[in-house]
């Protein structure tokens, strides 16, 4: 029966039609995504890779990601009265996603897995598992950091030396994930350390390691010289908290714990594949397992995320690649497999009160919002109005006022600032002429490296770092007119480097001292008064 199974390839395209189906159905664009899109927009228009003009602060975490859209995006401008009209950038957003996701799900079936039975578990994997499903769009990188890491798992599978051409794509696959999102890099360490380690002319080897990870290197000194910072500003509003380890820790394990209740396929089947890949004699298959397995514990080291199931979606794709690749003589071994993935991904839909599709339906509110007692929210439950069926009926992408043909910026109009709470929707429907910051610092390159008002009160990556008195005013009057001494001294240096001449030589030194902290005494036992 299994080898029937496995004769008929064929067999496998009804599975890969359910993924797409579930995948297009319920694709969607997060709030998070569209702060993105505010830097498109920019950049598009000839402003810079910026969220507010004349300030070169990074809001995106995925350049690659980024750049891509880009050149969707600039593709389709030369193209006027093309018809996704001034809703462009949502839809190719959404199509990109979706393109990227499928193509993912048809490399895994007919190039990793070793069998049809084996393609078929894969696919039925993924088609349960709900961060899976959910962050397979989302508008965020996800899809693609799903591929690029596949791709290696493949090279790194098939390979049958350690030829410097092999190595060098490996490296340039583990590249070009660093620039789609830093810290992934940890799936990539452990089997590229091996293979250097291993290598009979190391010094050779690590040519062809520097070489293959040019990409991400031009971009570090890209980002340096240009933001004067190696990486994104959200990272450093994240990072510059003062909140102890421990209750980082201990957030992160809540975040197992909801993933635990409300997808328990995801984290049973990477807690299955790891236990599996560790004790088998594969070294290959252990080194990919030791990258999940670091990853893990920087998901709980960091605190997890508020988005539910977001984190645990690519160690997902990494282990099921593996699993397709193990071949069980036995048909009986994949039926139960088969059947404990549909009870144990399916069941949560009829158990969980907010996994069931009427969750929410009715409510006198009109939201569909559920966030635990933790704040890890199911954040494509809310945003349901940013999903993609939901705008085809009301036939319009998000409105935001400004896109596409609408951003325009008028130097001789006056800049406003407004500060805002979730960054997303709110910076797209004010326009380039606004200068917009957020409570949580993402946006600003100052508030970020200013300390929580409270450090005892916060929620996983929303961390609301405190405004100096008189940085608002600074802000609209176009002066330092920050009251600390300390902190205006600290601002004088920052403002050079993201707002002066970009060769300015004195910005290049002190790019220099912010980087190596210089003047972090600067900003250190800040008064009360010092801050609104």
């Amino acid at each position: 029966m299994n080898s029937w199974i496995n004769k008929h390839k064929a067999l496998v395209i009804p599975f890969l039609a359910l993924y797409a189906f579930l995948v297009i159905r319920t694709s969607w664009v997060s709030d998070d995504a569209i702060i993105t899109f505010r830097s498109l927009e920019n950049f598009l228009h000839g402003y810079g890779p910026v969220f507010n003009i004349g300030e070169r602060v990074q809001t995106f975490t995925h350049p690659l990601w980024f750049l891509i859209q880009a050149a969707a995006n600039f593709v389709f401008n030369l193209w006027k009265g093309n018809p996704l009209g001034q809703g462009q950038m949502y839809f190719l957003n959404i199509f990109l996603s979706v393109g990227i996701s499928i193509l993912m799900a048809m490399v895994v079936a007919f190039k990793v897995a070793k069998s049809t039975a084996g393609a078929i578990l894969g696919l039925l994997i993924f088609s349960v598992s709900k961060a899976f499903i959910d962050y397979s769009t989302s508008g965020l990188e996800n899809p693609l950091t799903h591929l690029i890491l596949l791709l290696f798992i493949l090279v790194y599978l098939t390979q049958r030396e350690n030829s410097q051409r092999s190595i060098f794509l490996l490296a340039l696959l583990a590249a070009l994930g660093g620039v789609d999102r830093l810290d992934t890099l940890v799936f990539y360490f452990p089997a590229l350390f091996v293979l250097f380690w291993q290598s009979p002319n190391k010094g050779k080897t690590l040519v062809t390691l520097g070489l293959g990870f040019l990409p991400l290197v031009i971009w570090e000194l890209f980002s340096i010289f240009y933001y004067g910072f190696p990486f994104p500003n959200t990272a450093y509003a994240k990072i510059n908290t003062g909140i102890p380890t421990s209750s980082l820790i201990r957030q992160g394990l809540y975040y197992y714990l909801n993933s635990l209740k409300m997808d328990p396929i995801t984290l049973l089947t990477i807690f299955a594949v790891c236990g599996v890949g560790l004790v088998n004699k594969n070294a290959k298959h252990r080194l990919i397992i030791a990258g999940v397995v670091i990853y893990l514990l920087y998901t709980a080291y960091i605190g997890g995320d508020f988005m539910s199931g977001r984190y645990f979606s690519t160690p997902l794709l990494a282990c099921v690649a593996l699993l397709s690749t193990l071949e069980f003589k036995s048909s009986k071994v994949y039926a139960l497999a088969i059947g404990l993935v549909l009870l144990i991904g399916i069941a949560p839909i009829f158990v969980i009160p907010q996994r069931n599709p009427s969750f929410g339906v009715g409510d006198a509110s009109g939201h569909r919002i559920y966030i635990d007692e933790h704040e890890i929210s199911d954040e494509r439950i809310v945003y349901t109005g940013l999903g993609f069926f939901e705008r085809l009926k009301k036939k319009s992408a998000p409105s935001t006022g400004y896109a596409r043909d609408n951003w325009v910026y008028l130097a001789e109009k006056p800049v406003q600032v407004k500060l805002v709470g979730p960054l997303g929707m709110n910076s797209m429907t004010m326009g380039p002429n606004f200068h917009i910051i957020d409570h949580n610092s993402l946006a600003d390159p100052l508030m970020t490296r200013m300390p929580l008002y409270d450090v005892n009160k916060w929620r996983i990556g929303h961390f609301r770092h405190i405004i100096p008195s008189g940085y608002m005013e600074t802000l609209k009057a176009g002066e330092n007119l920050i009251e600390d001494e300390n902190i205006a001294l600290y601002y004088d240096k920052l403002s050079l480097v993201v707002r002066g001449d970009l060769w300015d030589w004195k910005r290049i030194v002190e790019i220099w001292n912010l980087n190596t902290g210089s003047y972090d005494h600067l900003l250190e036992n800040i008064p009360l008064e010092s801050y609104e």
